[in-house]
């Protein structure tokens, strides 16, 4: 999903291909001493590099900070996902290309990388979610792809999110949605592009059934973060969690419905969680949107930048 588009000034970095059309940019101005520690971004629907407003204070933050594992620095991966890619793609390739970049900065041509951070903005918090509780649990998950804790930045329901932005009745919506289980999914047609009036409900990107049943079906393969959800539910995905979490959602974030209790789902989501893992860093970040751009309440972008700081000193 995306909030309001904001010009970003120009960035010295270093691109990095990790496997065939993969790319990801690191933001450094020593390209030939590369930082031992990585936060790694992964946007939401529609994002590509450089869109998500806070990105460029954060990264001159992190090349501030030394921690006593080392320097650190901000990547941001692109993947099959970014862009439009999202309305074809799924979780599950999202969680391979990060593996693949994982894997790469931690040979020597990708630098040799200590500590990695995942960090999910938005949809990109699936991802970062499916990587911790389902990813890493694998039979053939090689140990170098693991990651050392994760961050969720926006973590919105994309169920309630689709059917609170479409305006249409919520009996209407699961019918459209029964269509495309009963007409596509179990036809065998899961990869076929849905009409027209399916695009209108995806932000006018051409969208595979596969993709919009998982993101707008009550428990598809995308739905982690609903407040219909249950502690069970919670307990299969927060609760498989064994790295350090650092949960940051937004008071004023645009795409969660009125009737959403953002504290309780906060509260939820601990409750379900391994308190070893759980950050006590974890909140509401007052007066933050979506992306923590225009709208925010002034002071709401450094609350995150030095909340995301905390967390890794505390690593």
């Amino acid at each position: 999903m995306a909030s309001e588009y904001v010009l970003s000034k120009p960035q010295v970095g270093v691109i990095h291909t990790y496997g065939p059309n993969l790319t990801a940019f690191e933001f450094t101005t020593t390209p030939t001493e590369p930082a031992p520690n990585v936060v790694l971004f992964v946007g939401g629907l529609g994002n590509g590099l450089l869109d998500v407003p806070y990105l460029p204070p954060l990264a001159e933050r992190l090349r501030s900070l030394k921690t006593r594992d080392g320097n650190w620095v901000l990547i941001q991966i692109l993947i099959r996902s970014s862009y439009s890619g999202w309305g074809t793609s799924s979780l599950r390739n999202d969680t391979r290309d990060i593996s693949a970049l994982i894997k790469y900065l931690r040979s020597p041509i990708g630098g040799n990388r200590k500590k990695i951070i995942l960090h999910g903005h938005s949809t990109g918090c699936q991802d970062t979610l499916e990587y911790l509780s389902v990813k890493s649990y694998e039979p053939d998950f090689d140990s170098s792809a693991s990651v050392d804790g994760g961050i969720l930045q926006a973590p919105v329901s994309d169920s309630e999110a689709f059917r609170s932005v479409s305006g249409i009745p919520e009996d209407k919506f699961d019918q459209l949605v029964k269509v495309v289980e009963d007409e596509y999914l179990a036809q065998g047609k899961k990869n076929v592009i849905l009409p027209e009036k399916y695009r209108k409900l995806s932000f006018s990107t051409p969208i595979s059934a596969y993709r919009f049943h998982s993101l707008a079906s009550k428990r598809g393969d995308d739905d982690y973060f609903s407040s219909y959800l249950t502690e069970e539910d919670y307990k299969k995905s927060f609760g498989k969690v064994k790295k350090p979490l650092l949960v940051l959602y937004g008071s004023k974030d645009e795409f969660v419905p009125d009737y959403v209790d953002k504290e309780k789902l906060v509260s939820d989501w601990k409750q379900a969680t391994d308190p070893t893992f759980w950050s006590p860093l974890s909140k509401l970040l007052k007066g933050a949107i979506h992306n923590i751009g225009p709208g925010s309440d002034e002071g709401a972008e450094a609350d995150f930048i030095e909340t995301v700081v905390s967390f890794i000193q505390d690593l």
